[in-house]
């Protein structure tokens, strides 16, 4: 049991909480699902920003933008009715990847996002939506592209300096074809060996824009930017989505630097690449 935690602070708003995460200058957690809060607890954390209570658990589209609250749970993106329609539920699909139950139902979108794991399994899907991070720093709110959040120096600052508020997803992307696969020991298992989601805008069985993003086999979800060229202006074929996974795999290698250790979770990435276009090509 932690016996160092001093303080408890309950803000009522974001900007309250940024502020204060500020000012307590990395002696402070943020509480909000609160899954790993215990086994990751640093003895030099004095207090507790409690934010469980924030009004950031909304789901909601409008003509710009999906928004995703930051405290929303994994189950409520798995049990949406507007997720479910968006991009063919890519989003409900890959929330119910989410290790069990009990912890889709506490666990929250922030915490999934902004925890530096490479098996956490929103990014992807956040990522090859083109999604933005909305935030604040205690004094106003801000957006970045969801790809420099998962970026090490950029992430270490969420949680610590500023407090991520929603995730945004262009309203374009509601129409997409989009499908996730997956490969991990058990259904429930949170450490995937791979996890790809891929996204596709076509029109008359051409791809107009392609993207591909996968997690776990890299220390955080990334694009694949060649396998996505290689797709635009092609057809939805199996010869283009077999080119694509070719494209993942080579560029999988070289960021691993043909590491043994890696090979087997680089050639199943291919296969999953191959499956989720596959998918998304269907009519």
């Amino acid at each position: 049991m932690a016996t160092n935690i001093r303080q408890f602070f309950f803000p009522a708003q974001a900007r309250e909480a940024a502020r204060l995460l500020a000012k307590l200058n990395s002696k402070a957690v943020v509480l909000a699902g609160g899954t790993r809060l215990t086994r990751a607890l640093s003895p030099c954390v004095e207090a507790v920003v409690d934010i469980s209570d924030l009004p950031l658990k909304r789901i909601k589209a409008d003509k710009k933008w999906l928004r995703i609250g930051a405290l929303c749970t994994i189950a409520e993106l798995e049990k949406s009715p507007v997720l479910a329609k968006w991009a063919r539920g890519v989003i409900a699909k890959t929330a119910g990847f989410g290790s069990n139950a009990l912890a889709r139902s506490m666990g929250t979108v922030g915490g999934n996002v902004v925890r530096a794991h490479p098996f956490n399994h929103l990014p992807p899907v956040f990522l090859a939506l083109d999604a933005q991070a909305a935030y604040t720093d205690g004094r106003s709110e801000k957006t970045l592209p969801f790809a420099d959040l998962l970026k090490p120096e950029v992430m270490r600052l969420f949680g610590v300096r500023v407090l991520l508020t929603e995730v945004r997803i262009p309203a374009e992307t509601r129409s997409w074809a989009a499908a996730a696969q997956r490969l991990s020991a058990t259904r429930t298992d949170w450490e995937s060996v791979a996890h790809c989601v891929a996204a596709v805008d076509k029109k008359g069985g051409v791809c107009r824009k392609a993207a591909i993003a996968l997690s776990a086999v890299l220390p955080r979800a990334a694009r694949f930017e060649k396998a996505e060229r290689s797709l635009a202006g092609q057809p939805c074929t199996e010869a283009s989505a077999e080119a694509a996974a070719a494209e993942v795999v080579k560029s999988l290698a070289e960021f691993t630097q043909n590491s043994a250790a890696k090979a087997y979770a680089c050639e199943v990435s291919g296969v999953l690449v191959r499956r989720a276009l596959m998918e998304a090509f269907q009519p």
